[in-house]
């Protein structure tokens, strides 16, 4: 493709995804796109199979990801930054189910139980890790569940963390995770790393060789010891809250601050639901792993344009937006010529 065609075909399928709410598949993309623009002498229509190559266009994302949107977590791009008051950093592992219930033929899938749907689906079982400051979020990568790689979920994370110290340079103050993966050899690339980390653990989990629930004769306090897995040893600090457990390496922490400062785990929730009901993650009907990892891509790229649109706007919420762009003509490029009041 030549690189004008490439690029305009880029912004139509990440402007398209932004601007309206429809199941994201090439010729409804061009449609919606080609009806929408304000048509000029630079500005080309789209036809559904420019869109239909793009997909099937191998490229480096995670470069493009850097470039265009790396600027998400730095510093400067904080307009209410304050020295005296640095926000604490945060890198959020996750994964979620890209559920795919009518497809049969598509490469990579898999059932998985969902906790929160309390059901096996058929779907992409993908691995997410996030950066957050508390209110920015920007996407470090993801992996997809490959069962030929014989890879798990927790050495998928291990490949977005070291993406994370090697490719972004990021120094977060905390690593947060769920229960599933305070595994001991991600609890010690962390350290590595010089990174702390925040978990919630499972009663069963051992401590100084005893299980967790065991371990506490109240139902709430904290203490210090070793967590133990195949004869692996982590040092942590261990607090309990009625039938909850959470583990960090920082031992200094105070235990209601290790409640308050796992909490912010829940912005990757809202990150995943941002993904599936507004931006339609699943949407992509293409059979191909390439497809569905490049559309996993331009979905990240379109919550990064509408995460700084919101950052630069002093916008509440993604969702606020959304609102006003569904009545918006579609834009040509990225750079948004859009009128403030109607926000």
């Amino acid at each position: 493709m030549k690189k004008l065609i490439f690029k305009t075909a880029l912004f139509a399928y990440i402007n398209s995804i932004c601007f309206r709410n429809f199941s994201p598949t090439c010729v409804k993309i061009s449609k919606i796109f080609n009806n929408n623009i304000v048509v000029d002498s630079k500005c080309s229509c789209i036809s559904h199979d420019k869109l239909q190559r793009l997909l099937q266009l191998e490229q480096k994302w995670n470069l493009y990801l850097k470039q265009k949107y790396g600027h998400l977590t730095s510093k400067k791009f904080d307009l209410n930054y304050n020295k005296s008051k640095r926000k604490k950093t945060f890198l959020i592992i996750d994964d979620t189910i890209l559920a795919k219930p009518f497809s049969k033929e598509l490469e990579l899938l898999t059932w998985v139980y969902s906790p929160s749907d309390k059901k096996s689906l058929l779907g992409l079982n993908a691995v997410f890790v996030i950066w957050t400051d508390g209110n920015t979020r920007f996407p470090i990568g993801f992996r997809l569940m490959n069962k030929d790689d014989n890879k798990s979920r927790i050495d998928l994370a291990m490949d977005i963390l070291k993406d994370a110290k090697k490719f972004y340079k990021i120094n977060p103050d905390y690593v947060l995770m769920d229960s599933f993966y305070p595994a001991a050899k991600l609890l010690k690339l962390i350290r590595k790393f010089r990174w702390h980390w925040i978990a919630k653990i499972k009663s069963n989990r051992l401590i100084n060789g005893v299980q967790i629930k065991d371990f506490f004769s109240y139902r709430y306090g904290n203490k210090t010891g070793h967590l133990y897995q195949k004869k692996v040893r982590v040092k942590v600090k261990v607090t309990k809250q009625n039938d909850n457990y959470w583990a960090t390496s920082d031992i200094k922490l105070e235990s209601a601050t290790i409640r308050k400062l796992y909490k912010k785990r829940q912005i990757i929730e809202e990150f995943f639901k941002i993904l599936k009901s507004e931006l339609k993650v699943e949407g992509c009907p293409s059979r191909t792993k390439v497809a569905q990892v490049n559309h996993i891509y331009f979905v990240l790229f379109a919550f990064c344009q509408l995460e700084e649109f919101r950052i630069k706007k002093n916008i509440t919420t993604i969702y606020k937006i959304r609102l006003v762009l569904l009545d918006c003509i579609i834009q040509k490029n990225l750079k948004w010529n859009l009128v403030l009041n109607d926000f």
